[in-house]
């Protein structure tokens, strides 16, 4: 059987509320403020979570199906498509493993992908032939077509797995859910790698993500200096001064004071000016 992992992003007490094409969640934090989810969102919040683990390489190919409360994945280490449902899936409180051992038998897999086209039929148009008493007599049938979306098809239950439309609100929250889940497994490397704190390594990964955000933009070498400043303690600027010089001293003392500012030996210190400047 397949095993599935959760590294939890929120330590948070879920409750259940209607939204999507399935349970949504009611998302209650420690200082009592609440964030509602719909179904779309915890979807891409289970799979970005999922994928936090280095065991598993998931994807999420339909977040509110004709199912109510299931969603489909490809999973690429076995290369199928498979129907979970997440209804009673509770972040903080169920690991995924557990989760998915104790209600899979609630799952269907290796679904059958449908691609979409079009579907003919045939409707009758019925004839009107006395404008008095507005009868009708006869008629005739006329092809019609329809576009059918590529579903997943079980083949033992005959049941189908369409894609629903996800709202621009769901579209907005789901990428703030990527951006979470992609700090998280950001700050766990640099944890792991450089010997940073988990806090540290979480401040580090959100100002990486926000240094590659706005490199996109074009940013001043202000605020590329700032941005240094904060991860390791020194500017671009003087990085840049000291590897010119050449001056082993200048450098050494800049490894000291990276190390300073984020708790960490020197070595790891080195490790991590290369890993985000290249020095």
């Amino acid at each position: 059987m397949k095993k599935v992992f959760l590294a939890t992003v929120l330590s948070l007490t879920l409750v259940a509320c209607n939204g999507g094409n399935g349970s949504g969640s009611t998302v209650t934090n420690p200082n009592g403020t609440t964030v509602e989810y719909s179904h779309n969102e915890l979807a891409e919040l289970f799979v970005n979570n999922l994928n936090l683990s280095a065991e598993f390489e998931v994807s999420l190919v339909k977040s509110s199906t004709l199912q109510y409360d299931f969603i489909v994945i490809y999973d690429a280490t076995y290369g199928t498509y498979d129907a979970v449902n997440i209804s009673s899936f509770t972040p903080g409180v169920d690991s995924a493993e557990e989760y998915y051992n104790n209600n899979s038998a609630r799952f269907y897999y290796d679904l059958i992908k449908k691609p979409g086209h079009y579907e003919y039929y045939d409707e009758w148009v019925p004839e009107t032939y006395d404008s008095f008493c507005d009868c009708y007599e006869g008629g005739y049938y006329e092809e019609k077509s329809r576009w059918i979306p590529t579903r997943y098809l079980d083949p033992y239950t005959n049941l189908l797995f369409e894609k629903t439309a996800a709202s621009s609100k769901d579209l907005a929250k789901i990428a703030a859910l990527k951006e979470v889940a992609q700090v998280e497994k950001s700050a766990k490397f640099l944890s792991s790698e450089f010997g940073l704190s988990l806090d540290r390594s979480k401040q580090l990964a959100r100002l990486t993500a926000h240094w590659k955000k706005a490199s996109k933009k074009g940013m001043t070498a202000s605020e590329q200096d700032a941005f240094a400043t904060e991860a390791l303690g020194f500017s671009i600027t003087q990085g840049i001064q000291a590897v010119q010089s050449a001056d082993a001293t200048s450098l050494n003392d800049l490894v000291e004071q990276a190390a300073d500012t984020n708790g960490i030996t020197p070595e790891h210190a080195g490790a991590l000016m290369t890993k985000l400047f290249g020095m």
